[in-house]
């Protein structure tokens, strides 16, 4: 959907297309309480004859004062008590309904995003159009379907009450009915123009809204405090905050003055209108045409008119508005799934994985045309521990994604046990397998469900979260029940390489086939890394193992070492091998040795002062 800025031309089809929205949105709505739904349907109905049985409470309790029998006069009095307390249960039942079906919408309709974000593929994720749409779902969700729900009930109750109303005037003078129906007729049109550039300047913001949120979060949360301290940065982002927000606060004010000016001339005009009309029944009723009790019923079914014809038009108006935000919402929940098995292939299922088979894969990613891994060619058996090495951007992480199958690949060039991956479970195929990732996730929850998010079926078994947690050295924590990082009451923050060792215990606890460590050396110490290469070496016997590292020390624990460079594998080999016959990966290694050398040399001569 491509908005123009600005653009607030409205058509009557642009009216009757959003109107159209309206079958969706109560399908959407229903599913959350089909009882509860009807009920207030019903109620909105009831809501909508109230006040034409108050108005002939009064009517009749006036006329009958004027006949001065008593009897006349108690019956019209209990009527118009009873009326009245109609009304007030009438509405007291609505209210009870619509804030119970209100807190059940906004509960299932985020639980319904949220789900669909669990079904979209990585690529998704990987696009900013895609967050645009999610960042705007998530701020008018909460709220929008049920304003929808709320035009759709006041618009049911306003032509019940409406079309009533009416009838009474057209017993007494049908021609006024055009002085007042015809003035917010005129001026509605306006105010779908103004709905539109609401809409637009909303539309618009998405992208600033989700920068300003990102802005507001370097600046609350504990993982960028230190370097916002550090460097001084407050005042920059601060800054950069209020110039995004100061547009907003500008062009909100504009809006709010433009809908007050024409909402001020549309009521004067209205104004007029009524008056004119209450003027022809005094003067009706001067002449004796009429009871005071009529004069008092029309002078209602005036008020009556004018106010629903006025609602029903607002609520098209809010329903036109929200339909176009309500549409985002039914655009994101549309976007296009996961495959997760395609109905054309096999879908076979997998328990072990014996060996990994790469044949002439090549890749691009499905937003850039550039080339990621060209002809990768190589064979994983198990028992077999490989480690990726390589500059950043070389394919490493890439590579492994596509084992994954995060991406759809519809080439047969991954092959488990000898079938491809496209014939392959998806989802039986990623329980065969464990990764630590190099953005790998600090769940801020307990540290029972940090490594037991590895295996969500074996959440509850302490013995094996705890042999997982002892393979990855993690011995600073022991309660299973705590609380990890500072985001809740009695949390615990952990330096980067304990969260690491956090994270790869969640892996280790997973019973895999194959274990990949991508990065494992990031934020550990050289010996924790040591310890945990070790263990990974240990584990991996009988299975097979994957780690992409930087440090060529730790490649050298491998059985074999993949060297690659711009999305290609130019070298693999074990560490002896390739120092002799890879150039890339010799200058690599003498680079790492140079390093290391200055950096002993720097700590003995501190050691020393």
């Amino acid at each position: 959907m491509n908005i123009k800025e600005y653009d607030d031309h409205v058509t009557v089809k642009d009216i009757i297309n959003s109107i159209k929205m309206v079958p969706k949105t109560l399908v959407l709505i229903k599913k959350v309480d089909s009882k509860s739904f009807f009920i207030i349907i019903f109620l909105s109905l009831l809501m909508g004859i109230a006040p034409i049985i108050t108005l002939f409470g009064s009517q009749n309790l006036l006329n009958a004062i004027g006949f001065q029998n008593i009897r006349i006069i108690v019956s019209a009095l209990i009527f118009y008590i009873f009326a009245n307390l109609f009304s007030e249960i009438i509405s007291s039942f609505t209210e009870y309904y619509q804030n119970k079906f209100q807190t059940l919408l906004n509960y299932k309709l985020n639980l319904k995003v949220m789900d669909k974000c669990t079904k979209l593929p990585l690529r998704h994720f990987e696009d900013a159009e895609v967050y645009d749409k999610l960042q705007r779902v998530q701020n008018e969700t909460p709220y929008k379907p049920f304003e929808v729900f709320l035009s759709i009930l006041s618009t049911i109750s306003a032509i019940v009450t409406l079309f009533s109303s009416v009838m009474i005037l057209i017993n007494w003078k049908p021609w006024v009915l055009i002085i007042l129906i015809i003035i917010p007729v005129i001026f509605s049109f306006y105010f779908f123009k103004i709905g539109q550039r609401e809409f637009n300047v909303s539309w618009l913001r998405a992208p600033e809204k989700r920068k300003s949120w990102y802005l507001s979060y370097l600046m609350t949360r504990d993982n960028t405090f230190k370097e916002v301290k550090l460097y001084n940065l407050a005042g920059y982002i601060l800054k950069q905050f209020k110039e995004i927000n100061k547009k907003f606060v500008k062009q909100d004010i504009k809006l709010f003055k433009r809908r007050t000016v024409f909402t001020f001339i549309f009521e004067v005009v209205e104004q007029i209108c009524i008056n004119t009309v209450l003027v022809i029944i005094i003067i009706s009723a001067l002449a004796g045409e009429i009871l005071v009790g009529n004069v008092v019923g029309l002078i209602q079914a005036l008020n009556l008119i004018s106010n629903n014809s006025r609602k029903i038009l607002n609520t098209i108006h809010s329903l036109y508005k929200n339909n176009l935000y309500i549409n985002q919402l039914f655009e994101f929940l549309d976007l296009e799934e996961e495959v997760l098995n395609k109905d054309d292939r096999l879908a076979l299922g997998i328990d072990k994985i014996e060996n990994i088979k790469i044949k002439n894969l090549t890749f691009s990613y499905p937003t850039n045309p550039k080339v990621v891994l060209k002809n990768i060619n190589l064979e994983i058996n198990k028992g077999e521990r490989i480690a990726i090495v390589g500059a950043n951007g070389s394919g490493k992480s890439t590579l492994i994604k596509l084992l994954l199958k995060l991406y759809d690949h519809d080439e047969d060039s991954i092959y488990y046990n000898d079938v491809s991956i496209n014939d392959l479970d998806t989802a039986q195929l990623r329980k065969c397998i464990a990764v630590l990732f190099q953005d790998f996730v600090k769940y801020e929850l307990k540290l029972r469900e940090n490594v037991g998010f590895g295996d969500i079926t074996r959440i509850d078994n302490d013995k094996e979260i705890k042999q997982a947690m002892e393979r990855a050295q993690v011995d600073f924590i022991e309660d299973l029940n705590t609380q990890m990082g500072l985001w809740f009451v009695d949390g615990v923050q952990l330096s980067g390489g304990q969260w690491q060792k956090v994270a790869i215990a969640r892996a280790f606890f997973r019973d895999a086939s194959v274990y990949i460590l991508d990065e494992p050396s990031s934020a550990l110490d050289p010996i924790s890394e040591k310890e945990v290469i070790d263990m990974f070496i240990n584990m991996t016997k009988d299975r097979i193992g994957i780690f992409i590292s930087h440090r060529l020390s730790t490649a050298k624990l491998a059985d074999k070492i993949v060297v690659m460079n711009d999305g290609e594998i130019i070298g693999i080999g074990t560490h002896h091998e390739l120092l002799n016959n890879n150039d890339l990966y010799r200058r690599m290694y003498e680079l790492e040795t140079l390093q290391n050398e200055v950096e002993y040399e720097r700590l003995s001569e501190r050691a020393s002062l």
